[in-house]
């Protein structure tokens, strides 16, 4: 089948700017019909499916330009290589963005009856502001914070 590019941003959820982005940068390379107009086929729908899960999984776009490697219509030699090693990096990238998601889920558990009512709040002020600045700073640090200690932190209301 052929896909205009309407009817291609409507089955991938990317705009017609981006798929001329991407087009630009060499990560599509769809077709062109006798008046000009750009198509794309199963090969580039594959493909822009492939972007929106690494988009999520927070791939930058050298990443995806190299992922690419893997739907070359004419595989390129040590494309395995690097396919393998970058996603190895985000394996474990997004596995420790997953732990840490799961500590910030708990500690916003925790932090649930402090925000109960407008005087609770209040009162919790300090501590609300302590439980932001630190998955802040832990954000920011790339790093793991401490669990345990912030939900004995937040319990101690």
């Amino acid at each position: 089948m052929r896909w205009t590019i309407k009817q291609t941003t409507k089955i991938t959820g990317l705009s017609a700017d981006t798929l001329r982005y991407y087009e630009k940068e060499g990560i599509v390379s769809p077709k062109r019909h006798e008046n000009g107009y750009r198509y794309y086929d199963e090969h580039d729908i594959m493909i822009l499916k492939n972007i929106v899960v690494m988009k999520y999984a927070h791939f930058t776009l050298a990443e995806m330009k190299s992922m690419e490697d893997i739907y070359a219509r004419e595989p390129k030699t040590g494309c395995n290589e690097i396919v393998k090693r970058i996603l190895n990096v985000k394996i474990t990238e997004l596995n420790q963005a997953i732990l840490n998601y799961q500590k910030i889920v708990t500690l916003m558990e925790a932090m649930l009856p402090m925000v109960e009512s407008v005087e609770t709040c209040q009162s919790n002020e300090e501590r609300i502001d302590e439980f932001i600045d630190q998955i802040y700073n832990d954000i920011q640090s790339g790093g793991q914070f401490s669990l345990n200690t912030s939900i004995i932190k937040m319990k101690e209301v």
